[in-house]
């Protein structure tokens, strides 16, 4: 509120989903003869170009937020949290949410204005805030 405005200021969002579109993401699975299987790890495997984009769009949109989002772990987000802070790879923030539960709050948030994604079936439920990204490549 500067110089009598009373309307209320909501910073724009724009959400990028790590698995998929800045790497792709393969479960190390551990298996014993008679316990079930279960993850011990990941195996990231970094897009480059995702990751310069990132770089160009704070760069060139300051005011708008980039946030990251994973649906697999709250472990890969530390993973890839750590990766990212040690590339200063800028962004604003990051989280780990199901996926029903993010679909089901996204409705919501007027304040989000895109959602990057290369999963299509995944892209269906963001209604027109999906934006596809072929896997790898720019977006």
């Amino acid at each position: 509120m500067q110089h009598g405005d009373l309307a209320i200021h909501i910073q724009p969002r724009a959400i990028v989903v790590i698995e998929g579109v800045l790497a792709q993401v393969h479960p190390i699975r551990e298996q014993k003869l008679l316990r079930r299987e279960r993850v011990t790890g990941y195996h990231i495997a970094w897009n480059e170009i995702p990751l310069k984009r990132c770089i160009y769009l704070k760069e060139r949109w300051p005011d708008t937020a980039l946030e990251l989002v994973t649906f697999v772990s709250a472990d890969l987000l530390e993973t890839c949290l750590d990766f990212l802070s040690d590339t200063r790879i800028p962004y604003d923030g990051a989280s780990y949410q199901p996926f029903d539960k993010f679909c089901n709050s996204l409705r919501y948030q007027q304040d989000v204005q895109t959602v990057f994604d290369s999963d299509m079936e995944r892209l269906q439920s963001y209604g027109q805030k999906g934006v596809a990204v072929l896997r790898g490549e720019d977006f």
